[in-house]
C-alpha cells in the first residue's frame, strides 16, 4: 500500500510541476502536459478497468486458467514458501535484496532510459515503451494492486500471523505483491514492443526473480507474487494494444523558458 501511495504522490508532483510551468513553445499543436497526459492516463485506466465488458471467449478462458493456477498456488502457499526459504543463504539473501529493487524505483529509471534513448536515436518504439510502461505501472500497481491490498488486508509472512490471515481494511498489505506487479507490468510492455526472444526471456526472467526475491525476503507468500505477476502482465499487454493508435499523436518534450522548467506533451492533430 505504501508503495502505491508513493507512486501516486510522484505522479502528482510531476503533474503539479507541469501546471506551474507555463512555458509556451512556438507551435500551436503543443498542449500542456498535465491536460493531455492526464487524459491519456484516464483513458488507459478506463479501458483497463472496463475491459471485462468487452471480453470474448478467449479472454474468459485465459481468466479461467489464471484463476486455476492462482487457486493451486494458494492451496500450496505454505509448502512452497517454506521450501524457498529453506534455500536461504547469505549470498542468496544479498542477491534477493538487490534484484527486488527492479520492482520499485529502478523500474522508473529503466522507463526513463528507454525514453532518453528514443529521443537520442529518434526511436519512436523506445519512447512508446516508456509511455506505456508508466501508464501500465500507474494502473496495475498504483490502482489495482493498491486497492486489492486495502480490501484483502492479508498479513505478511514475517508478521507471524499465519498463511491465510486476511482481515479486510486492517492495514495489512501483503496481497498482491506490488513489486511483482510493477516488474511484470514493465516486462510485459517491453516484450510486447519487441519481437526478439532474448528480450522476452530477459524481461520476464528479471520480473520472475523479483517475485522470488520477495518470497525469499519474507515479504510475500507465493500466491501474492503470482497475483501480482498476472495483474502486471494482463494490464501491460492490454495498454500496449490499446495505445498503439495514440503513440503517433503524442510525444513528451522538455519545456524551458529561462525562468521555469517543466514537461510538455506534443499532440499531433
Amino acid at each position: 500500500m505504501k508503495r502505491g501511495v508513493i507512486m501516486v504522490v510522484l505522479l502528482s508532483v510531476l503533474l503539479c510541476q507541469a501546471v506551474f510551468s507555463r512555458s509556451v513553445l512556438a507551435e500551436d499543436k503543443i498542449y500542456d502536459y498535465t491536460i493531455d497526459f492526464s487524459r491519456l492516463l484516464i483513458s488507459d485506466t478506463e479501458h483497463t478497468l472496463t475491459a471485462p465488458q468487452r471480453w470474448g471467449s478467449q479472454e474468459w478462458r485465459e481468466l479461467t486458467l489464471y484463476s486455476a493456477a492462482f487457486g493451486a498456488v494458494l492451496i500450496l502457499d505454505k509448502p512452497i514458501y517454506d521450501e524457498i526459504n529453506r534455500q536461504r543463504s547469505h549470498s542468496l539473501d544479498r542477491f534477493a535484496g538487490f534484484i527486488q529493487g527492479f520492482g520499485s524505483y529502478p523500474s522508473f529509471g529503466i522507463m526513463g532510459a528507454f525514453y532518453a534513448g528514443g529521443m537520442m536515436y529518434d526511436d519512436s518504439n523506445a519512447k512508446s515503451v516508456a509511455v506505456d510502461a508508466f501508464a501500465s505501472s500507474f494502473v496495475a500497481a498504483g490502482i489495482i494492486t493498491t486497492s486489492l491490498k486495502v480490501v484483502t488486508g492479508r498479513s505478511r509472512p514475517n508478521a507471524g500471523s499465519g498463511t491465510y490471515n486476511f482481515q479486510p481494511f486492517s492495514g495489512d498489505d501483503s496481497f498482491p505483491s506490488g513489486h511483482t506487479t510493477q516488474a511484470f507490468a514493465l516486462a510485459s510492455v517491453i516484450s510486447e514492443h519487441y519481437n526478439e526472444q532474448w528480450i522476452d526471456i530477459t524481461s520476464y526472467g528479471i520480473a520472475t526473480l523479483v517475485g522470488l526475491a520477495r518470497i525469499e525476503q519474507e515479504k510475500h507468500f507465493p500466491s501474492d507474487v503470482l497475483a501480482g505477476a498476472i495483474i502486471g502482465t494482463v494490464v501491460g499487454k492490454s495498454i500496449v494494444g490499446y495505445n498503439k493508435g495514440h503513440h503517433g499523436r503524442f510525444s513528451l518534450i522538455p519545456a524551458i523558458d529561462g525562468q521555469t522548467t517543466g514537461v510538455m506533451l506534443r499532440a499531433e492533430l
